[in-house]
């Protein structure tokens, strides 16, 4: 399967993910890597190159927070040229999970993801998810998302999550 490289996004994409690019290099965050770019791995991101979505995640372990930039692609269209409300949810849960594997690297699971969907989002668009720990307790960590629309800078959506540190 052939990996798309930065040139073949959008401009708003690209525009999108230089600003956070620069905010992630003069805060001092890393880069995660979404996939692997050769092998056999499976990716369910990619579908015999029919992009759902594409975009760049950044975190920081000191900060406890994550960022990213998401443009939805045309197999998250919910029939009605709207982000399907189920991969809204998965990128809500995995910026969550990828946040509590880098800052805590233990094992998981989601005890509760309640998201709000304030506004709809347009397939084609592009959106910045932002998830910061928001307190621990014990083997309870609870999180805080965020969605806000890229080109008008209107918040879409939040979520409150919930992870359980396993034993």
């Amino acid at each position: 399967m052939e990996a798309l490289s930065i040139s073949d996004w959008s401009e708003k994409a690209k525009d999108s993910n230089t600003l956070l690019e620069k905010y992630a290099k003069k805060n001092n965050w890393e880069k995660y890597m979404l996939r692997e770019e050769t092998g056999d791995k499976r990716n369910p991101n990619y579908f015999e190159n029919e992009k759902v979505f594409y975009g760049s995640l950044y975190f920081s372990v000191k900060d406890q927070a994550a960022k990213w930039s998401v443009t939805y692609g045309p197999w998250s269209n919910n029939g009605k040229k709207i982000v399907h409300g189920g991969a809204i949810a998965t990128h809500h849960d995995s910026i969550a999970a990828i946040l509590i594997e880098k800052c805590f690297g233990l094992k998981y699971a989601t005890a509760s993801l309640n998201i709000n969907y304030k506004s709809p989002m347009a397939v084609g668009s592009t959106f910045l998810f932002e998830c910061k720990v928001a307190k621990v307790e014990g083997r309870k960590i609870f999180l805080e998302n965020k969605i806000t629309n890229f080109e008008n800078n209107k918040v879409v959506g939040d979520a409150s999550v919930l992870y359980i540190l396993l034993n």
